[in-house]
């Protein structure tokens, strides 16, 4: 099971900044998670947000600006600011935020020739599907959560057994509202040999029962639960 510093290590510094991404490698993450945008000339961009308000507490849209106007106004990374500083056998989960321009961003990692192993992920799963048809040595996972609660059984399967999609991103908030469907779920993506990722795992119990579940591990908290797997 391998741990990811989710938007790095953002329990205890800035989310998506270099620092955080630093940080959460120093204190034993095996990659990390981050989320990302496309600006207006062209650069991927790492932020949860579109905007800066919540973060930077500044309003800017980072899709209708260029990279030089976010610079001059926030710490906000390149994603290849993040490849420079993230050694080349640690994970990073790529988070496409940008929907519209989710084939570019893909592109665009794929120009950089980074080393690491890169997992793109988004809700968007029609996205994801169409991506991971096109782009057939590259990793692509499906994130789920609210929004695709009506989802059978039967859908899910479909999902996983007609693509090449790699990975599930699975919320460990599915295990307390229907621990049935969690248990099936992840068992069933093991069965079929696809990738299973929980996020956000902030709890020693939940490292524990995951132990023999997930693949990776998406947490806020990178030394309580890294530690704690040392032992």
């Amino acid at each position: 099971m391998k741990i990811l510093g989710h938007r790095g290590y953002a329990e205890k510094f800035t989310e998506n900044t270099l620092e955080s991404f630093a940080k959460a490698i120093k204190y034993g993450a095996d990659g990390i998670e981050l989320d990302v945008y496309y600006t207006k000339d062209g650069e991927v961009v790492v932020t949860h947000d579109e905007d800066l308000k919540r973060v930077f507490n500044i309003n800017l849209n980072v899709k209708k600006c260029n990279i030089k106007s976010i610079k001059e106004k926030a710490d906000v990374p390149t994603l290849n600011e993040v490849f420079e500083i993230i050694p080349k056998d640690k994970v990073i989960n790529v988070e496409i935020k940008d929907f519209e321009n989710a084939e570019d961003i893909v592109k665009y990692v794929i120009k950089e020739n980074r080393k690491q192993e890169i997992i793109f992920s988004s809700f968007e799963h029609e996205v994801i599907k169409e991506l991971s048809s096109i782009y057939k040595s590259e990793k692509f996972g499906l994130l789920f959560d609210e929004r695709h609660k009506d989802l059978t059984f039967d859908d899910i399967k479909k999902l996983f057994t007609e693509t090449n999609i790699y990975s599930a991103h699975i919320p460990i908030d599915l295990y307390y509202i229907d621990k049935e469907k969690f248990l099936y779920l992840t068992n069933f993506l093991r069965s079929i040999e696809k990738k299973v990722v929980i996020w956000t795992v902030n709890k020693i119990e939940e490292i524990e029962f995951l132990r023999k579940l997930a693949d990776y591990v998406i947490t806020d908290c990178v030394e309580t639960i890294v530690n704690y797997l040392k032992k």
